[in-house]
């Protein structure tokens, strides 16, 4: 029974030994006062408000430098003066006695996912000499990644968007021209008007040899079209009935997949016709 209370005593004081200790990882930027940011992260564990650590610089980057890193956190003002104290290793080529010790006082802003810790810094060199200074901005690494994936994910939503949403230069079709278009969605949609005044020019429109158009007078007036697309190839005929008071017979047209807009200009002589392919 006695030896049971002594290990029971045991893995209680670890537990609250444990719960005394805290591990933190903070990432973000160090801005020099007229130079460039640099990637920053920050390894810390905490006692008592006693830190210890490491630090690295330009993480990922040809000069990527771990160093050693100590100082005090206040719980009170929730803010924490660091300084970096010894190279642990570097990829950097340059003399040691030539790095820069960053000295940093940092406090905790804002909240919930836009809590984070911002200050400013001096560096130093070994001899106690200042050679830069400037502000720095941390944030936990795992609210920072998530975050960022939320940021990638809004650009990514966005360029598909943008691209979705894109007007290509307009294309001209003559007699015999063809033009090849590869399709997204199942569903084709066709503006057709009279692209510069109405002078009756007259069209036939079809799609996979079936009707659509008949003797139609091209308007000012956009006459909209939808059809359902087949699997594979998808043929549109425009044929010239006349050539109206202004040859030859113009038409705009103006295809939309989803989003994507594909404009047209067909310039035709009596009986001739352009081809436009879809490929779904």
């Amino acid at each position: 029974m006695k030896s049971f209370s002594s290990i029971l005593f045991i893995l209680i004081s670890f537990s609250l030994f444990s719960q005394n200790i805290q591990e933190n990882i903070y990432s973000g930027i160090i801005s020099i006062k007229n130079g460039k940011p640099i990637a920053y992260e920050i390894n810390l564990t905490q006692e008592k408000g006693i830190v210890n650590g490491f630090s690295i610089t330009d993480k990922a980057g040809k000069n990527e430098t771990k160093s050693d890193i100590s100082g005090i956190y206040n719980r009170n003002t929730k803010t924490y003066k660091l300084k970096e104290t010894q190279v642990l290793s570097t990829k950097s080529e340059a003399d040691l006695n030539t790095f820069c010790y960053i000295n940093m006082e940092v406090k905790e802003k804002g909240k919930f996912q836009l809590k984070r810790y911002e200050g400013t810094f001096v560096g130093l060199f070994t001899n106690g000499d200042t050679c830069a200074y400037g502000d720095i901005v941390l944030m936990e690494k795992e609210r920072l990644e998530k975050i960022t994936k939320k940021v990638e994910k809004k650009i990514e939503k966005y360029n598909k968007k943008r691209t979705n949403n894109e007007i290509l230069s307009t294309k001209v079709l003559k007699e015999g021209d063809d033009m090849y278009i590869q399709w997204n969605s199942d569903k084709l949609t066709i503006y057709i008007w009279d692209a510069n005044t109405e002078d009756g020019d007259k069209i036939n429109l079809s799609i996979n040899d079936k009707t659509i158009l008949s003797d139609y007078i091209t308007r000012k007036k956009r006459k909209k079209i939808k059809h359902n697309l087949k699997i594979g190839e998808n043929k549109i005929k425009i044929e010239a009935i006349n050539v109206g008071e202004n040859p030859p017979n113009t038409s705009r047209i103006e295809l939309v997949d989803s989003r994507t807009k594909y404009p047209i200009i067909t310039q035709l002589e009596v009986g001739k016709s352009a081809i436009i392919t879809i490929i779904k």
